[in-house]
């Protein structure tokens, strides 16, 4: 990448997202995304997000983005543009997949080389074709940067959700000649980071967690009653979510005063709900999500959270909400095998607990003894917001971010 030696340390007056997914999307990667472009634009960079209309995780454009007129808008200091794709069905697989991801690389590619290139430009993966838009779009003059948030290729082969390993095989060549040529990586984790490295990519990587809202998700005291385990977030098939019926129904036969929530929408949940009617599991709710500004009195709602894991995929997707159960200062139960990415992540934070995935006796045992011990809920939640303030906070990761992207434009 060539710069002049003037812009060495010059931070960029223009920068360009592109992501699949942003405000007022509640869910996945929409809030790390949004606070990065604010924080971008507190810095006094000029910032242009581009994204399809809002419609996760319900696979439904919203209502109030229906015929277009806000495809424009600015918000917090962002500029928005909204283009019309058709979302991803429900269920749809690979091919509605691949038309709502191509749709929206094809749209910004076009748009992208339409317009005066960003000294900066940032694409959002998933999807790697929206990093491919960038590449062919977007000259070396500018700084390139992916912020990967899933492997694709691993995600596919461990969920087997192409069916055909040859397929898979071809999103990981995709990845591998999609990522080499940008100008630097940023990752979730180290996991991650050596999945990236597996599938032949030298470019620099950095890793920065998923930034959450430490200012707006605040610590508050337990509620008193009955312990609540909340389940929050998108409600998919690679959540690994049956291990929350087979819980309930452990926490049923068990007799335990406990109330269960599943916090949430997407298009696994009619699916859950059916699962949970069929077994007469009785103790657990399903709730719709909370608008932004309740987040931390939902949060709070949780005595203890629960974060199932399916382990195939683990290596290659982070759960972004457990930075905002840590920055409410909540403990949360893990399923995950000792030795991956969440294991490393509880030995560092000791802010969690974890137990083998798909073993229902073991999921209950582990909450029955959280629900016993308030002393080590609290310690915990302690342990978490400390975590958060220090790694994942808005603060921390602004640090980050300025370090790559600002104080050295280069």
């Amino acid at each position: 990448m060539a710069f002049d030696a003037h812009q060495a340390h010059t931070p960029p007056k223009t920068v360009t997202i592109a992501s699949l997914f942003y405000w007022p999307e509640k869910t996945g990667i929409a809030p790390p995304v949004q606070q990065l472009a604010e924080m971008l634009a507190q810095s006094g960079a000029q910032v242009t997000v581009l994204t399809p209309r809002p419609s996760y995780p319900e696979m439904a454009v919203f209502p109030a983005y229906r015929g277009g007129a806000r495809d424009r808008e600015t918000h917090q200091g962002v500029s928005i543009i909204r283009v019309p794709i058709a979302p991803q069905k429900p269920g749809g697989g690979l091919i509605s997949r691949f038309i709502t991801e191509g749709g929206f690389a094809w749209r910004i590619w076009w748009r992208l080389a339409r317009h005066p290139r960003p000294e900066l430009m940032i694409a959002v993966c998933p999807s790697i074709l929206t990093v491919g838009a960038m590449l062919l779009a977007v000259s070396s003059k500018s700084q390139r940067v992916a912020v990967v948030y899933d492997i694709q290729s691993g995600l596919a082969k461990s969920l087997q959700m192409t069916g055909h390993s040859a397929i898979a095989t071809l999103i990981e060549w995709l990845e591998r000649i999609t990522l080499n040529p940008v100008d630097r990586i940023i990752t979730l984790s180290q996991a991650m980071t050596d999945a990236i490295r597996g599938i032949g990519v030298a470019t620099p990587i950095s890793i920065i967690p998923p930034t959450v809202d430490d200012d707006l998700i605040q610590p508050r005291l337990e509620n008193p009653g009955p312990i609540t385990l909340l389940y929050s977030g998108n409600i998919g098939r690679k959540q690994g979510l049956e291990q929350l019926i087979d819980l309930a129904e452990r926490i049923q036969q068990r007799q335990l005063d406990v109330a269960l929530i599943i916090r949430g929408d997407g298009n696994y949940r009619e699916e859950l709900q059916r699962r949970a009617r069929a077994r007469g599991v009785d103790n657990l709710r399903f709730e719709p999500l909370l608008p932004v500004e309740r987040l931390s009195e939902g949060l709070a709602e949780g005595h203890i959270h629960l974060v199932p894991q399916n382990p195939a995929g683990a290596a290659f997707a982070v759960p972004s909400k457990i930075y905002s159960i840590m920055a409410a200062g909540r403990p949360f139960i893990c399923t995950a095998d000792l030795g991956s990415p969440l294991d490393r992540l509880r030995a560092e934070s000791d802010a969690f607990l974890i137990c083998p995935p798909n073993q229902s006796e073991r999921f209950a045992d582990t909450v029955e003894h959280l629900m016993a011990d308030p002393a080590e809920r609290a310690r915990l939640g302690r342990n978490g917001r400390a975590y958060v303030e220090q790694h994942a906070g808005k603060a921390a990761c602004e640090r980050a971010y300025r370090a790559l992207l600002l104080d050295t434009h280069s």
